[in-house]
């Protein structure tokens, strides 16, 4: 949650570049209209496209699944898609609260569903943590 501890009060979001091989087309835009939402429910930042205090974009550079659980036959019985993203923030208020960052994070699913099937599951879990990672570091002041 975005409370006083960050100098801003308007934010904005640049759609993410999709520079993963593997990611869906529009994943980026999609993930900023995501995250566009999920601060706007969870903080008291307004939403500014023209002139905020605080500028966000990134983009997405590693969007793959993998085994995670391999049974006794060798075969997998759980899969994990994992997103990782590279994020700018810019605060213009506050310089020093501005940073680059990579953040990253996974989803599990049983390896006999078809991951086009799950997929917008399994993003909409990603991409809540993912927001959440962003926020907490947005009002960590590290």
């Amino acid at each position: 949650m975005v409370d006083g501890s960050i100098d801003a009060e308007t934010f904005n979001v640049d759609l993410f570049e999709e520079a993963a091989p593997n990611a869906p087309a529009g994943y980026g835009a999609t993930y900023a209209d995501f995250l566009k939402d999920f601060i706007i429910s969870r903080s008291k930042l307004k939403l500014n496209q023209t002139k905020s205090d605080i500028s966000i974009s990134g983009k997405v550079t590693y969007y793959n699944t993998s085994p995670v659980s391999v049974q006794s036959n060798e075969v997998a019985a759980l899969n994990s898609l994992t997103v990782r993203l590279d994020v700018i923030v810019i605060n213009s208020k506050n310089p020093d609260q501005s940073f680059e960052a990579s953040f990253s994070q996974f989803s599990n699913y049983n390896s006999s569903d078809d991951l086009s099937v799950v997929e917008a599951e399994l993003l909409e879990d990603i991409n809540t943590k993912l927001s959440q990672d962003i926020i907490n570091r947005l009002t960590s002041n590290w």
